[in-house]
Formats: C-alpha cells, sequence, structure tokens
C-alpha cells in the first residue's frame, strides 16, 4: 500500500477514537495532565498491539500459501473492511446516541475499556495489511503519532466545546474510511 492509503487509513480509524475522547473530553471537570499522558501511551500500546497481532496473522496466512495470491486477497479484504469500518462510524453519527453529560473524573482504566472496542477495528486492518505485505515501521509510526493526536485533540476538544462535534467526526471518519478503500479497489483490485 502506498503511503497516502495508509494515511487515510489510520486517519479514519483515529477519527473514531477521537470521538469516543471528545465525548468523555465534555464529561470531565479538569483535565490531567499526566492520566492523559498515560491514556495516549495506552492508546497507542492497544493499538500497536492489535495492529500488529492481525498483521501477524495475515502474515502467517500469507506465507502459509492459504490463497495463491493472498495480496490480491488482501486488497479485497482491505476494500471490505474499511467499507464496513466506514459504515460503521456513519451510522454512529447518525444514530445520534443519548450521553449522559455529568462532570466527572474518569479513570485510566475506564479510558481503556472506551478504546479497546476501537481497537478491534484495527485488528482487522492489521490482518488485511498482513496479507498485503506493508511496510511495518510506516505503520508504527503514523499509529503512535495518530494515537497521540487523536486522543490529546479528542479530549481537549470535547472538553472546551462539548461533544456534539462527535457526529461530524464520525461521518468524516467514515467518510475518509470510504474513500481509503476505494482508492485501494481502484489502484490495486480493478487494474490486474
Amino acid at each position: 500500500m502506498n503511503t497516502l492509503e495508509n494515511i487515510l487509513i489510520i486517519a479514519g480509524i483515529s477519527l473514531d477514537v477521537f470521538a469516543s475522547m471528545e465525548i468523555q473530553g465534555a464529561m470531565l471537570q479538569k483535565v490531567n495532565k499526566k492520566t492523559l499522558l498515560v491514556v495516549s501511551a495506552i492508546v497507542s500500546l492497544l493499538q500497536l498491539m492489535f495492529f500488529f497481532g492481525g498483521y501477524a496473522a495475515g502474515y502467517g496466512i500469507d506465507r502459509a500459501g492459504v490463497w495463491r495470491n493472498a495480496s490480491w486477497v488482501g486488497y479485497i479484504l482491505d476494500t471490505i473492511i474499511f467499507a464496513l469500518l466506514g459504515s460503521r462510524l456513519i451510522v454512529k453519527g447518525i444514530r445520534r446516541e443519548f450521553v449522559d453529560e455529568t462532570r466527572s473524573v474518569i479513570t485510566v482504566k475506564q479510558y481503556a475499556k472506551i478504546i479497546a472496542v476501537t481497537t478491534v477495528y484495527t485488528l482487522f486492518a492489521g490482518c488485511a495489511y498482513g496479507l498485503v505485505g506493508t511496510h511495518v515501521i510506516i505503520m508504527l509510526a503514523l499509529i503512535v503519532l495518530f494515537s497521540f493526536i487523536v486522543v490529546i485533540s479528542g479530549l481537549y476538544a470535547g472538553y472546551h466545546f462539548g461533544f456534539e462535534g462527535k457526529t461530524v467526526v464520525y461521518v468524516v471518519g467514515g467518510i475518509i474510511l470510504w474513500v481509503a478503500g476505494a482508492e485501494i479497489l481502484i489502484t490495486n483490485v480493478l487494474v490486474r
């Protein structure tokens, strides 16, 4: 996969984390900077663990020779995964779930629970990447960079402006994933 596809995919997945952090930021009495750094590190670690776990599974399938043309299958899976993830984000944005907005203090454990659900999608993306054979160093850097950015910016956006922006963030994240999936489909599947 090329750099543009990698950035679009990680950005789209990360916007789900941003929206989750925005909701939590809206409910904070005060931002604890130490907790925020720990949460950012935990999110990065979770994203990396799930991505590379999925990557190892995809890479193992590729090396085992389960499919004759594993990279083509990986591109097809990428397209399907990102179309489904994009649809999920758009549905989350449109659904407008009720959020009980009360000011409180949130622990690192509570943040980790919120983010753990999102990392499952990173697992699927990692599996598809493993089939395709993407350079892992680039993905490592992108995941860490985006994780820190979205956790900190999402929390502060929610803290200062509330959580109403989450709808737009979910829809934009979904559209980005659709664009990434379409770009993968056009450049890697239909061209062959």
